[in-house]
């Protein structure tokens, strides 16, 4: 019994003490380059405990933070590759070392237990210089993006980048376990139960709590999920599944790496041209309602007698509809043309009636000069119908060359 219980303890110390990336501050780099300003600060989260953080800025002011979530044995130096694309974009980058990894405080990786409070402690401070925030979290920091949505949901973050989220903490110790030796994997599923109640007692959660599927239809926000189907560690059904059962704007990448290769340039341009295009369109969407609240788009009135065809291009802008067919854009402004016709036809009728009023005097307004008031009214209006007929579009058939213009 002894030597069994041994076994659990070294079972549940590479679990929740696995291998530490080691560094010295210099091994960030630079402070400053031509391209970028790097601060180094300490935060300290509700257990007291010191979370080291590296800001990166460019010469560029942001409003838009992206904060880098490392996995299980990594820490800040992680991100390094992705500062320069990401600075390149116009975004502060922001990392950190989760408690337990790097060199913050604390011994224990609970894959999202914890680290989420770690989480909240840094986007409660950069929240005051940025409006929007962007999480992008690889293998265990994904989990813990996912895991911190469901439980705060915050406002701030916009945008979820997920390289290769696992579901269930007890499902993946199982599969490295099951790969590592020929022990079945129902007295492996055995073993977990008795794991699972030790790190009960060490770090106060069991494997089957790091769940990310159970409360992910919370999570609205856009996400972009990245797995591989050659992955060692997180198969790519776990991500598929996750990716699956998501509620929000998502889209999901393959890539041709393993689980701990470093992500080439590829994906990174990737992942940023996805997020330049969902954090535009969410702008947009932010300022055209309040444009067309407080400022409604007024309809430009055109003068039908010099509707030439020079005016006709400016006013209905072709080069703005894309990918439609070209029977659809004539039908567009078909309708487009009928609408500022029928807005033109009317604010005509009302002046005409309008200038009719002011003419006639109370002193010697009777009913014949009302009959003649309807009857200028009818004729203009006749008039106006005359010519101002609706344009038409036609089909021009393609030319064809004639037979006698040839040269042989």
């Amino acid at each position: 019994m002894k030597y069994f219980q041994n076994g659990i303890n070294q079972i549940c110390a590479q679990i929740i003490r696995p291998l530490r990336a080691e560094y010295q501050q210099y091994d960030l780099g630079p402070i400053q380059d031509q391209t970028y300003t790097r601060n180094d600060f300490d935060l300290v989260n509700h257990c007291q405990q010191r979370i080291k953080v590296s800001l990166f800025q460019g010469n560029v002011q942001s409003d838009v933070c992206i904060i880098y979530l490392h996995s299980a044995n990594g820490c800040r130096l992680e991100a390094l590759r992705y500062v320069n694309e990401i600075l390149n974009q116009n975004y502060m980058f922001l990392t950190f070392d989760f408690t337990g990894s790097g060199i913050s405080d604390g011994n224990q990786v609970t894959y999202g237990y914890r680290e989420i409070y770690d989480l909240q402690t840094v986007i409660t401070h950069i929240s005051q210089y940025a409006k929007s925030i962007v999480l992008w979290g690889r293998s265990m920091g994904s989990v813990v993006a996912l895991l911190y949505m469901q439980q705060f949901q915050n406002v701030f973050v916009k945008c979820l980048v997920l390289d290769s989220p696992f579901i269930c903490l007890q499902d993946i110790v199982v599969q490295m376990a099951s790969k590592r030796t020929k022990i079945p994997n129902f007295i492996l599923n055995s073993l977990s139960s008795y794991v699972s109640d030790e790190i009960k007692n060490q770090c106060g959660f069991t494997m089957n709590e790091i769940n990310c599927l159970n409360n992910i239809k919370l999570i609205k926000i856009p996400a972009f999920f990245i797995t591989s189907k050659i992955d060692s560690i997180v198969s790519h059904e776990y991500t598929e599944k996750l990716f699956n059962h998501y509620q929000g704007i998502k889209t999901i990448y393959y890539t041709n790496q393993d689980h701990n290769e470093t992500r080439d340039f590829a994906l990174v341009d990737k992942v940023m041209s996805w997020l330049n295009q969902q954090l535009l369109s969410v702008g947009q969407r932010i300022k055209q309602k309040i444009i067309f609240k407080d400022h409604p788009i007024p309809i430009k009135l055109i003068d039908l007698n010099s509707f030439n065809n020079k005016e006709r291009s400016s006013t209905f802008d072709d080069n703005r509809i894309m990918s439609i067919s070209p029977k659809q854009k004539i039908t567009n402004i078909q309708q487009r043309f009928q609408q500022v016709l029928q807005t033109q036809r009317s604010a005509f009728i009302e002046r005409s009636i309008s200038t009719n009023k002011m003419n006639i005097s109370v002193d010697v307004y009777d009913t014949n000069q009302i009959k003649l008031m309807n009857l200028n009214k009818l004729k203009q209006q006749n008039y106006y119908n005359q010519h101002t007929k609706p344009i038409t579009f036609t089909k021009v058939p393609n030319k064809t060359r004639d037979s006698s213009h040839h040269r042989y």
